[in-house]
């Protein structure tokens, strides 16, 4: 039976059909025009999914007056770096402390290297034309503390990138892109840290792990937390991010001038099938920056800088002036008393110059703070012994009122305004001098000074228990 259909409906119906269609070809031609953007930063695919690779390995070796170690050309991986400074124990035959570091045969070994890299990913490009870790590099020039390589890819790109290290613990790596081709380029910069960690290893009093100072915010996880298959991941346009111990770290800094990049951090999977080892893991953190487009004959230089070192405040604090990095102290885990914990560290630090005794500065640090505190210690203790001296009293009157709890409070009341006590004077300056002790227990174990710094007698490390 057919429906009866007014007027007003046969007139709706084609108008409807008209505006949809409208609207649907409006949404087509705004799809074709944008929606194949290249302004979504992408994920960097943290390894293959196959057994771990032999990387070819062609060493340049360098060396400042903190760091030693080696480039390798082929890749430009930078996985061999040992602090010239700090040994791994106080024995005479003690090797330098690692922070980068490769192991050959991962497959076969109980370890797992260390390594630091920046690369570049391609936005719809043929991943043949930016280098990779089988990229053999051209050196160009080659001093102790800084190497000039290049690579230019099949249609003439040339990629050259300048590696050079101060006489502390700053890396700078200068990339310098020169489109010589007829073809449009576009790609993300990024890099990565890549850290080898025990996690059956027990909790540092210091915090160990991933630390970043992202979107104006300090963002920290441990080891033991950091997920494999939930990646935390951030937005930001400055900061820093990277992996920290008790006294050292391997920090990334982008370019203070980049616009924004996307940052995150990671388990890698455990590919290998034979590794001995299965509490160690691999743990990542990199970042991605902005699409950088780049027309024929025309040029970019790209900038970026890593912390490779000791987590000495001085040298943190001079770069945090020197590069505009955004609290970069936070960086040292100074704790939840952060106001006093980071004057107390320069304090010892400076008794320890004064003396040339970690253990000695600790004694003349110690002995400062009880005679700042000493008002308020003495109030408490007279305090404390007007209470003593009110005790008989105080039974009595607690005796006589037993049976009458608002009368006894109200002449324990009395009784402490006729003798000017109160009794939260003696607790009070208690509490309010455990935050002062709290700051200086976290002063010194995060102070680098007292890493296997001696005292007297047997006590040859100040920082073991």
């Amino acid at each position: 039976m057919e429906k009866n259909i007014t007027p007003n409906q046969k007139e709706i119906r084609p108008s409807f059909c008209r505006t949809f269609i409208y609207v649907f070809a409006v949404f087509l031609l705004l799809q074709m025009i944008f929606g194949k953007r290249s302004d979504v930063l992408p994920t960097i695919n943290p390894l293959s999914q196959q057994k771990p690779q032999k990387i070819a390995r062609n060493l340049v070796h360098f060396s400042t007056d903190s760091l030693d170690g080696n480039f390798n050309s082929i890749g430009l991986r930078l996985d061999d770096i040992v602090l010239k400074k700090y040994k791994v124990s106080i024995n005479k035959d003690s090797k330098n402390v690692e922070l980068l570091k490769y192991i050959e045969n991962e497959d076969k070994s109980d370890e797992k290297s260390s390594y630091m890299e920046f690369g570049f990913i391609g936005v719809n490009d043929d991943s043949t034309l930016y280098p990779t870790n089988a990229t053999n590099w051209k050196i160009v020039s080659h001093t102790d503390n800084s190497i000039k390589l290049s690579w230019t890819n099949s249609i003439g790109v040339q990629f050259q990138r300048l590696l050079s290290f101060d006489n502390d613990y700053m890396l700078t790596v200068t990339d310098s892109i020169k489109n010589s081709s007829k073809k449009d380029m576009s790609f993300y910069p990024y890099a990565r840290v890549v850290k080898a960690y025990n996690k059956t290893r027990p909790s540092n009093a210091a915090h160990t792990g991933f630390v970043a100072y992202l979107n104006n915010s300090l963002q920290e996880e441990k080891y033991q937390n950091i997920s494999q298959s939930k990646p935390k991941e951030f937005n930001s346009k400055n900061g820093w991010l990277g992996f920290t111990s008790d006294y050292f770290m391997t920090i990334l800094v982008p370019d203070e001038t980049s616009q924004t990049f996307t940052a995150r951090v990671l388990e890698l999977p455990n590919l290998s099938a034979t590794s001995t080892n299965k509490d160690v893991s691999q743990f990542q953190t990199d970042y991605v920056r902005d699409v950088v487009n780049l027309a024929p004959k025309a040029e970019v230089t790209i900038t970026n800088r890593a912390y490779i070192g000791a987590k000495e405040s001085s040298i943190i604090s001079k770069y945090e002036k020197e590069y505009s990095i955004p609290k970069f102290d936070l960086v040292i885990d100074y704790g939840y008393f952060y106001i006093l914990s980071k004057p107390f560290t320069q304090i010892l630090k400076w008794f320890y110059l004064l003396t040339g005794n970690f253990g000695v500065a600790i004694i003349l640090f110690t002995i400062l703070v009880r005679a700042l505190l000493f008002p308020i210690a003495q109030k408490s203790f007279k305090s404390m012994k007007k209470m003593k001296e009110m005790q008989p009293e105080m039974k009595r009157i607690q005796t006589m009122y037993a049976n009458n709890k608002p009368a006894m409070n109200m002449q324990l009341a009395m009784l402490y305004r006729k003798h000017g006590i109160n009794p939260l004077s003696g607790c009070l300056p208690l509490l309010i001098q455990i935050p002062v002790f709290f700051a200086l227990y976290k002063s010194l174990i995060i102070s680098i000074e007292m890493r296997q710094a001696p005292f007297i007698f047997w006590i040859h490390d100040l920082s073991v228990p």
